[in-house]
């Protein structure tokens, strides 16, 4: 049987983090700090994700071709 994840409990300060959060993602209104740690974030998963591929014969293993 699967078993459900509940959700993790979640405080009204951590609403208002994520809510936050949320505003500045669909605006776009990042500083200069947060765009480069984004930048450097995507980058490291591009990578991650190519190396995969690579070892798999040029076949991505998740989505099977």
């Amino acid at each position: 049987m699967i078993r459900s994840i509940p959700n993790p409990p979640m405080d009204r300060d951590d609403v208002a983090r994520f809510r936050c959060n949320l505003e500045k993602h669909l605006r776009g209104d990042f500083n200069a700090e947060e765009r480069h740690r984004n930048e450097v974030r995507k980058a490291r998963t591009e990578a991650n994700a190519n190396r995969i591929i690579a070892n798999c014969g040029g076949k991505n293993p998740i989505l099977g071709y």
